[in-house]
């Protein structure tokens, strides 16, 4: 009914833009650079990703790849209200994100530029109107960059996807319109037509089929239940958030990453994906590479104002609250951020997460 009447949305975080553009508001708050968390973070972040990169590749022969998953803000900025000022962002967490993984020569593949470089080329969308994540055509799409890339990496050659039809039709798959049913509307909004290929994986046993480690968001799932990994790799894992095991999870069977043996599994594997949109890289990369940082390079001095900030920011209700607080207090995030971190390290030597 608010829907209907107010143009205004029941669901959390849930934004209504222009032309009925649905929108997480998270991802609003990185492509406008309000939930920037800072250079010096990012640098850090970067640089312990770069040398775990680098070391796994020369000693383990391990390619650790990052994947910078599209955005729908970023996508769509033409469409995000006016009171989000789109015309002027900032420097958003994703921007400085990928600045700084070309000038570090970080193996990483930057999707959300090369999406945002086919909007107006594409035969079929990329984005639906009314869903979080990116379409199942586009889904498509990315898992044949993402083959190419690994097989770049590894220099091998792997089983890639064969297209036999693409299927158009209004009538849309659940992911295609994820945030609509969160709305709870008495009746479906009018639908695009989407495009939905067909697509299979002839099977083929002189192929390379590397075990893969992927630690991600919820841009993944859509991969994963494409039936992708289980053809095209050996032994698979998804490490949702880096915290729970998926396959191993389903139902009442609950499956938690082990810190404690990351390094163990991370050297049973040919690659390590870590994959990630906008909204979440605030937080840095699920404090997956700080954990396997810290296993590898055991004797480096702590930095307790980075650890802090990997605590806070790991944590949604704090981000939230450094959010307003910031607003309160007339400053930045980051700059409240910094000052807070500052503070926390004259008291303490270290920080647990």
């Amino acid at each position: 009914m608010d829907y209907t009447l107010f143009r205004k949305s029941s669901a959390n975080a849930i934004v209504i833009g222009k032309e009925d553009c649905l929108y997480e508001e998270g991802y609003i708050l990185d492509y406008t650079g309000k939930n920037f968390v800072g250079k010096s973070f990012i640098d850090k972040q970067l640089e312990k990703t770069k040398k775990i990169q680098d070391f796994l590749k020369k000693e383990k022969n391990i390619d650790l790849l990052v994947v910078y998953a599209p955005g729908k803000a970023s996508f769509y900025p033409e469409y995000i209200p006016a009171r989000y000022h789109p015309e002027s962002p900032g420097l958003s967490n994703y921007k400085y994100y990928a600045q700084q993984s070309a000038r570090l020569k970080l193996k990483h593949l930057d999707l959300n530029a090369w999406f945002i470089a086919m909007k107006d080329t594409s035969r079929y969308p990329l984005y639906p109107r009314y869903g979080i994540h990116w379409s199942t055509y586009g889904m498509c799409l990315a898992i044949d960059t993402l083959i190419r890339f690994m097989e770049s990496a590894r220099n091998a050659d792997m089983l890639n996807p064969v297209w036999n039809g693409i299927r158009t039709t209004d009538s849309l798959k659940d992911a295609d319109y994820d945030i609509e049913k969160t709305l709870n509307l008495l009746y479906e909004l009018p639908h695009e037509t989407m495009a939905y290929p067909d697509i299979s994986y002839p099977p083929d046993t002189a192929l390379y089929r590397p075990d893969v480690l992927t630690i991600a968001d919820s841009y993944y799932w859509s991969i994963f239940n494409s039936g992708m990994p289980e053809k095209v790799f050996g032994n698979h894992e998804f490490w949702y958030y880096n915290y729970t095991i998926y396959p191993d999870c389903w139902g009442d069977n609950v499956r938690y990453v082990d810190h404690n043996k990351d390094r163990e599994y991370v050297e049973k594997q040919d690659v390590i994906l870590i994959i990630i949109t906008e909204i979440n890289l605030y937080r840095g990369f699920f404090k997956f590479v700080d954990k396997l940082y810290n296993q590898y390079f055991p004797d480096e001095p702590t930095d307790v104002k980075y650890d802090y900030k990997v605590w806070y920011l790991n944590d949604d209700y704090w981000l939230k609250n450094l959010i307003h607080r910031a607003d309160s207090c007339r400053m930045t995030p980051a700059e409240l951020l910094d000052r807070m971190a500052e503070d926390y390290a004259l008291t303490h030597d270290s920080i647990y997460y």
